[in-house]
């Protein structure tokens, strides 16, 4: 059971990163993978549930990084579920429901996918001692811990600048039309 809950996981982040380059996947690809995003997200929760289901009952008892996982989950949850509504209200391959030149719901997805990409990585991060519990060096835990934190912080730098330099937001707050 604990292999398939690593390969779920692996799942799950490796869709999530492959959705952010739609020019690169093509759009039929992207509705499809998100799809199967939302199709692992269940199984996710599925296999997480019992933890879920103690931590709800406990919550005043437990401890304080177990609440900051469990809210940061509830989180996660949240914004992928808005990424993944707003996705298919702009679907124009598998679904379609004219949405697609709705500028709010368009810029929407790109947000929430955005923030849905920074959430997970400070959701992997919350996990980090379980990711390398083979690893007893406490230097080169800290290290990896270093390169993660700097790898995250690129990457919500990369994030900002493609999502406020994208065309959408010309549109939506600029003088284009849409």
């Amino acid at each position: 059971m604990k292999k398939f809950k690593v390969l779920i996981d692996i799942l799950l982040f490796i869709t999530t990163i492959l959705l952010f380059d739609i020019e690169l996947i093509g759009n039929l690809n992207h509705e499809i993978l998100g799809i199967t995003l939302g199709i692992l997200i269940i199984v996710h929760i599925a296999l997480n549930f019992k933890w879920i289901k103690q931590v709800t009952k406990n919550l005043k008892k437990v401890n304080t990084k177990t609440k900051i996982m469990y809210v940061t989950d509830i989180f996660t949850m949240l914004i992928y579920l808005g990424a993944i509504i707003c996705g298919i209200l702009i679907s124009d391959k598998i679904f379609d429901f004219h949405m697609g030149s709705n500028l709010y719901v368009v810029l929407a997805h790109l947000s929430l996918g955005r923030l849905a990409i920074i959430v997970m990585l400070i959701h992997l991060g919350l996990h980090f001692d379980r990711m390398f519990s083979k690893i007893k060096s406490k230097k080169l835990k800290r290290v990896l811990y270093t390169i993660y934190i700097i790898i995250i912080l690129l990457i919500i730098t990369y994030f900002i600048y493609t999502l406020t330099h994208g065309f959408q937001w010309m549109y939506a707050f600029g003088n284009g039309e849409w």
